[in-house]
């Protein structure tokens, strides 16, 4: 049994990533404090606070395992709530770049629930772990720093809250960081990259020859196209329908424009939605940038203090990696706490530890996205020097992924965050990968 690190651990925020944070923290602190300023719902519903909330949402695999294995059977509880079940490769239809991709068995399954499911579950799972409680409607006004550590936080009413290790959980928008640099206590550097993506969203009960359907769509087309959607089946019985688009033009406004919008995709989708009873408003929301704060390189930054999830980087929505990356993180964040405490070590240097692996995590998913976003014309800024060369690659790996059984499954893993690119580099993929590659820059 692991040794107590600490008294009291604070996570600020009971988002996906603060959620998943607490779940690290439990079991290591006597006490683990959970803040958050929204009054959070009993059961599955929405949060006013979360703009994204009633969008599209997809735990990708290595987010399932991560969450599965620091709450063992979570899994289960989504499916028992409603979740879908999907074979990735076979349920999930991906038009990518022009056209569908061939279908295969990759080996392993995803969940597709809502997010206010997905976060229902989680915040009830992790409330009841020892140790853990949460205060809602409770507003941190700033993170208190002595002598270069952060030792707790103070509150919008002037209270101080003591803490061996703080979290901060309240994702890119929250004022924590800023008001941060504004105090003295961190020197970071900014990356933003203009993305500029909006979308809607709305929810539909499926038609009685759908009712238990597994199958999802995801449309993802190359340039000059600018719209893409997603269509998931979810819980009661629902489809969540999201459609977007890049640059200027607008998402759809209202429920009639989002089912004719479908048409552009497929008439598999359009026929799913077509006729069907809207069970929500039509939400939309804009991403106009792509932000990652560099702390693992800041000339300033307090001991005692972790950011994870979207406190940290903020990428492109459309990707489905923002849930992932939390838990993927707060996982290697609890292996880490699980060495100190086994070995007496402590958290001196824990943060030191933490960042740089958080980065490499936030890493893998900004690459990802921010690599596909430079293809549009409607990305702005200058493209980095490497951006050539990582086209090349993405396309050879599309282009082997028609061809070849091996590379699609693992075109299907490094997307699911299962697989590094790395492995293109020395794997068992990589000496017909760089043939290809050759080949084709040769050409």
């Amino acid at each position: 049994m692991t040794s107590k690190l600490g008294e009291t651990a604070i996570v600020v925020g009971a988002g996906m990533g603060g959620l998943s944070a607490a779940a690290a923290l439990a079991g290591k602190f006597a006490s683990v404090v959970i803040l958050d300023r929204d009054a959070l719902p009993d059961g599955l519903g929405p949060r006013m606070a979360v703009g994204q909330g009633a969008h599209t949402h997809q735990l990708l695999k290595a987010g399932e395992l991560s969450l599965e294995k620091l709450l063992p059977g979570i899994t289960q509880e989504f499916v028992a709530a409603g979740a879908k079940q999907m074979l990735v490769g076979r349920d999930v239809k991906v038009f990518d770049f022009g056209g569908w991709m061939d279908e295969c068995d990759a080996g392993f399954t995803v969940t597709s629930l809502s997010r206010p499911a997905y976060e229902g579950i989680l915040r009830r799972r992790v409330a009841a772990l020892p140790g853990v409680s949460i205060r809602q409607e409770t507003s941190v006004r700033r993170f208190v720093v002595t002598d270069g550590k952060a030792t707790g936080v103070e509150l919008e009413d002037g209270e101080t809250l003591a803490a061996d290790l703080c979290v901060d959980a309240t994702g890119m928008t929250g004022p924590l960081m800023r008001q941060l640099a504004e105090d003295g206590h961190a020197a970071f550097e900014t990356e933003d990259v203009r993305i500029n993506v909006a979308y809607a969203s709305a929810k539909f009960r499926q038609k009685p020859e759908h009712r238990g359907e597994t199958t999802g769509f995801f449309f993802l087309p190359g340039p000059p196209g600018k719209q893409f959607g997603f269509l998931l089946p979810i819980e009661d019985d629902q489809w969540i329908l999201s459609v977007g688009a890049r640059g200027e033009d607008s998402p759809p406004k209202t429920i009639e424009q989002l089912v004719e919008y479908a048409k552009a995709f497929d008439a598999r989708v359009h026929d799913c939605i077509d006729g069907a009873e809207a069970t929500s408003e039509i939400r939309t929301f804009r991403k106009a940038t792509a932000t990652r704060r560099k702390a693992w390189e800041a000339a300033k930054w307090p001991q005692g203090l972790i950011p994870i999830g979207d406190a940290l980087s903020s990428v492109n929505p459309t990707y489905g990696q923002g849930m992932t990356v939390a838990a993927c993180t707060a996982e290697a964040l609890s292996d880490m706490l699980d060495k100190r405490g086994a070995s007496g070590a402590g958290l001196g240097g824990v943060v030191a530890e933490y960042l740089p692996a958080a980065a490499e995590i936030a890493a893998r998913a900004w690459n990802l996205s921010v690599n596909s976003d430079y293809v549009y014309s409607e990305t702005e800024g200058e493209r980095p020097a490497n951006f050539v060369m990582n086209r090349a690659m993405a396309t050879t790996l599309r282009k082997l992924a028609v061809e070849d059984i091996d590379f699609r499954v693992f075109r299907l893993k490094l997307v699911h965050m299962v697989e590094n690119a790395n492995a293109l580099r020395d794997g068992p993929l990589a000496v017909r990968f760089f043939t290809a590659l050759q080949g084709s820059m040769a050409s």
